[in-house]
């Protein structure tokens, strides 16, 4: 769809606590697909924070005019927001929520742990190398029906563009081989989630993020029967637990 319903995928805070958690969601996304962790973690006690991602949000024509380095931009103001309210913070994300979370762990001292949800540091579309000529010829790429959530129901969850912009898919390529290079930097417990039916991104990602990292404490868990919106799909509500149980590990003093 490309008129989103303001009312269904507005920014939101929740939550009181001392320790916060930044949630961002996905490329082309909006903030209610990471409400299953959000919810959990309000129930914890943390303030949690998803903010609706520069380009996001409005029309497929905004996100174009819209590149990697605002995306990034947009996660580095909205983790100040959250570091104004919040004495320690963690941060989590979806698919490219994910990547930018990495990002943010490379780049700033301020985050105590991360959880990674389909992040990548590639994408599997081999129409990818192509995009320095076809984003030139093709304007637009139109979502697919096909979906590989196992619980199809699930894509009503998800607000998102149902036009993406070539050219944004070129600078998500770019986000990821900016990432893949500063994973050394990370230091910060990570835990990385992977859908075992993901058709989205490349499968070997997972791995990757978790052997280039520097950090002393980091996990993989794969959940064979979810796809790449991993946050909604069938194990949602264990993907959520998992996470939240690592954000309430690592995220406080200490």
């Amino acid at each position: 769809m490309d008129a989103l319903p303001w009312d269904r995928i507005a920014p939101y805070w929740l939550g009181d606590g001392d320790r916060g958690v930044l949630l961002l969601h996905g490329f082309a996304g909006t903030p209610p697909e990471m409400r299953p962790l959000a919810e959990v973690l309000v129930a914890r006690g943390f303030t949690v924070y998803a903010p609706l991602l520069i380009g996001h949000g409005s029309s497929p024509e905004v996100l174009e005019r819209t590149d990697h380095r605002d995306w990034i931009r947009s996660a580095d103001q909205a983790l100040d927001e959250l570091t104004g309210r919040c004495h320690w913070v963690g941060v989590a994300g979806q698919s490219m929520g994910a990547t930018l979370a990495l990002h943010l762990a490379a780049t700033r001292g301020d985050l105590r742990a991360l959880v990674s949800q389909s992040g990548f540091l590639s994408i599997r579309d081999w129409r990818v190398r192509l995009l320095p000529l076809g984003g030139r010829l093709v304007r637009w790429d139109v979502a697919s029906e096909e979906v590989d959530l196992y619980d199809a129901s699930a894509i009503g969850q998800l607000y998102n563009y149902a036009r993406r912009p070539t050219r944004s898919i070129g600078e998500v390529a770019r986000l990821g081989r900016l990432v893949r290079s500063e994973l050394a930097a990370v230091f910060r417990p990570l835990l990385v989630l992977q859908g075992g039916r993901d058709k989205v991104i490349d499968a070997s990602s997972a791995s990757r993020i978790v052997g280039a990292v520097s950090s002393d404490v980091r996990a993989l868990r794969i959940f064979p029967r979810s796809g790449h919106g991993l946050s909604v799909d069938v194990d949602r509500a264990e993907v959520a637990a998992v996470g939240a149980d690592w954000l309430e590990r690592y995220v406080g003093p200490g």
